[in-house]
């Protein structure tokens, strides 16, 4: 919990152990009840050393470690949930398909946790063969045959992969401490930063936004 509203705003740092990230929360009943109305999820990707470390860091020490981390736009921080922590790799699946069966978001992927993007992947699955078993089911064909099934895997393998690379890519670049590659990174930010057609290219990307997504919603909500 914090003491300043978070105004239902993310946060995420590049840490050099990897992304960091403040993800806001509604209070549930409970913590309204309990005096704590501002609560947010924390996302802490660490070196496994120091990540066991600071599993067994009592609740004064964690928040004092967050706030190091996080900042102090949330005021005082205070731990009120449980601390869950497991190890982090990435997975692609070799069939997203078999006999009447088709696997969707983490069921068929895993990867690095970078702004959201696990996330917006399954969303683009879902998306994707929602599409597919709507105008299967239209023409009075099998929703579940195997032709349809096949083209979800085609129709959604290509986007995973791109963003397997580029969440990888991410990580490793704002992890380095390679002082050329710092320079290149930060001037490239700086330069999206100001150029706001190219920022807003990052923008929809990072929300998942694309052109083939609009589409198959368009027909979804026709």
């Amino acid at each position: 919990s914090h003491e300043r509203p978070h105004g239902n705003v993310a946060l995420e740092h590049f840490l050099p152990s990897g992304p960091f990230a403040q993800l806001p929360m509604a209070a549930s009943t409970d913590a309204l009840v309990g005096g704590v109305p501002h609560v947010s999820a924390i996302v802490w990707t660490e070196r496994t050393p120091i990540a066991k470390r600071a599993l067994q860091f009592d609740d004064a020490r964690f928040a004092k470690e967050i706030a190091r981390r996080l900042g102090g736009y949330l005021g005082e921080l205070r731990v009120v949930g449980r601390r869950w922590s497991y190890p982090l790799s990435a997975m692609l699946v070799h069939r997203f398909a078999a006999a009447r069966l088709a696997l969707v978001g983490d069921a068929a992927h895993a990867i690095h946790p970078v702004a959201g993007q696990g996330l917006n992947l399954g969303f683009r699955d879902a998306i994707a063969l929602a599409d597919l078993i709507v105008e299967q089911a239209a023409s009075g064909a099998d929703p579940g045959s195997e032709a349809l099934l096949l083209r979800y895997e085609r129709r959604r393998r290509a986007d995973i992969l791109l963003m397997l690379g580029v969440t990888d890519g991410l990580n490793r670049l704002f992890s380095t401490d390679w002082p050329p590659l710092r320079l290149v990174r930060d001037l490239g930010m700086a330069a999206v930063d100001r150029t706001t057609p190219l920022k807003r290219v990052f923008i929809r990307q990072a929300m998942g936004i694309q052109p083939s997504c609009r589409a198959e919603l368009s027909r979804l909500s026709g």
